[in-house]
């Protein structure tokens, strides 16, 4: 496979010089401590993309003014002298492996709620988002020139803790966002009312900080749309960006969406790969300066392509960097086909929302780096490995690694397991990737497969292995119950091993599986489902749900 050369040229912007065009984008990941300070779960977590060949890491949201700004309860803080050291540790973990660290500063505006900050939210006018729902206190003109100070201020400590850059947060209907946006914003004064009252604030601040350190790269993620009506829409989102580049913002990384409009924000499978960049591309040739984009970006040869047409200066990949780490050494090696796909299940943002650490389900070491900080050998170990599945190839696969003799069995004539028939539902085609991905990973690996092989005591003594690992997976449950032996189940569905001839068909049970089976039979059936619960799908990620 070529390399792709867009994609792995240099960029330098106000005196930063990136050794490619792929930047990991600020992410929550709720392993900041209770106080908000760097903990060494989340120095592994960085560096270990850093290590990954990422030209540039955008640390997640830091918050600026505890706890009124803080969005979850374990958010990084970057309001006071003392956070320094621990940010410097971290700031030095990035750059170590010649990637440039940049760290967002945020405030939650309204977006927060008084069980994490303890008060009523501020935000410029007392409109209450519709999904956290607490009315927010307007903040009065004093209160605005203390946050203003408080960006300034964080951007000074951001300095000292040898950050490269910094990246205002506009975007996604937080404070700055609120401001920008009509949607939120309802003011009568200075800060309200025109675009340029708007953008008041956030130009008080870029002027601000480039005229205590003008050396430092500042950059700005701001919405080009908010996907709500009466929001921010692309021809005032174009006119927003020239006002950040006109105040002074080296760089700009363009996005969309609210709390409201979430699912464009983090997007589902139902979206299309790059979709964001007919967007990116109008800002792109609105301004003079930078443009960064993403969302939705699997293929590096997608990413690289989007630079090569002009449509972006630099790609952030967000969720391909959490299912592997080494998205951007792959991508630039020409070897992408051995990247470990993400899948778009947003697992990572299900643990975020429900203020967990963050986690991924195709990567079981993301937000457990530190737990693997040193290398494990099993040089003189023969296992077993019963079951084809994910668990049982990740589980080979990793002892392969570690040095072991691995023997595979698996009872049916293929692997995948589960996958085999989680990949035949609408919109679940990624499956399709990570089963791929595992299986060609086997066939590069020195694990020994057998297929078709049931795992009996004849077996088990003629391979004498010093470990096996039981990964047979689950089985569903049968109630005996009379009359069911004329019911079928969603595996023999999605299988094909019962193949439906009469029009109606009932689904007992609308959980995640019940619901995806019943989209699957829609096209040619008319189908009821049955809940007992009060909502459909209640276990699945919410903006999967939604979608």
């Amino acid at each position: 496979m070529n390399k792709l050369n867009n994609l792995n040229s240099p960029i330098t912007i106000n005196g930063v010089k990136f050794k490619n065009r792929i930047i990991m984008p600020p992410m929550g990941t709720g392993m900041a401590s209770i106080n908000g300070e760097v903990t060494t779960q989340l120095i592994n977590y960085y560096k270990k993309r850093a290590i990954g060949g990422a030209g540039g890491i955008i640390v997640e949201i830091a918050c600026v003014d505890s706890p009124v700004g803080k969005a979850s309860l374990t958010q990084l803080r970057i309001d006071k002298p003392e956070y320094i050291a621990g940010l410097k540790e971290l700031s030095e973990n990035i750059q170590a492996h010649n990637c440039r660290a940049i760290v967002q500063l945020h405030h939650a505006g309204r977006q927060t709620s008084p069980g994490i900050i303890g008060q009523k939210p501020v935000a410029p006018s007392p409109i209450a988002c519709r999904l956290m729902k607490a009315e927010p206190e307007e903040l009065t003109i004093d209160a605005i020139k203390k946050i203003r100070k408080s960006f300034v201020k964080s951007a000074l400590l951001a300095n000292k803790a040898g950050f490269d850059g910094v990246e205002l947060h506009a975007a996604h209907g937080y404070l700055l966002s609120e401001f920008l946006s009509p949607y939120s914003n309802k003011r009568n004064d200075e800060y309200g009312g025109s675009t340029e009252n708007r953008a008041r604030l956030i130009v008080e601040i870029i002027q601000d900080i480039k005229s205590l350190v003008p050396n430092m790269l500042l950059g700005v993620r701001f919405n080009v749309a908010d996907f709500v009506q009466g929001g921010l829409e692309l021809e005032e989102g174009l006119l927003i960006a020239k006002i950040l580049e006109e105040s002074g913002a080296d760089m700009l990384n363009v996005s969309c969406g609210i709390y409201e409009s979430g699912q464009t924000t983090i997007e589902t499978t139902s979206f299309a790969p790059g979709w964001r960049f007919d967007m990116v591309s109008k800002v792109k040739e609105a301004v003079n300066i930078p443009v960064m984009g993403g969302g939705v970006i699997r293929e590096p040869e997608l990413a690289d392509r989007l630079i090569a047409e002009g449509k972006t200066d630099l790609v952030w990949v967000g969720r391909g960097m959490l299912a592997d780490p080494y998205w951007t050494a792959k991508a630039v090696a020409g070897e992408s086909d051995r990247t470990r796909p993400c899948i778009t299940c947003n697992n990572c943002f299900h643990h975020i929302n429900n203020a967990l650490h963050i986690r991924c389900t195709v990567n079981p070491l993301t937000g457990r780096e530190y737990l693997l900080d040193k290398e494990i050998r099993l040089p003189d170990y023969n296992v077993l490995v019963v079951g084809g599945g994910p668990a049982g190839m990740q589980a080979a696969l990793s002892l392969d690694q570690a040095g072991a003799k691995v023997t595979l069995v698996e009872a049916q004539t293929q692997l995948g397991g589960q996958l085999n028939i989680a990949d035949k539902p609408p919109y679940k085609t990624n499956i399709t990737k990570i089963k791929d991905y595992l299986i060609n990973e086997i066939n590069l690996s020195n694990v020994e497969v057998k297929l078709g092989q049931i795992c009996d005591e004849k077996l088990v003594r003629e391979l004498r292995p010093d470990i096996v690992v039981w990964a047979m997976g689950a089985r569903p449950i049968i109630p005996a119950i009379e009359g069911l032996e004329e019911v079928v189940t969603i595996e023999e569905i999605l299988n094909g091993t019962t193949v439906i001839e009469k029009e109606k068909v009932l689904v007992i049970g609308g959980g995640t599986s019940g619901c995806e089976v019943a989209e699957y039979l829609q096209d040619k059936h008319q189908v009821t489902i049955v809940e007992k619960a009060a909502s459909m799908a209640k276990g699945l990620e919410n903006m999967t749900r939604l979608d």
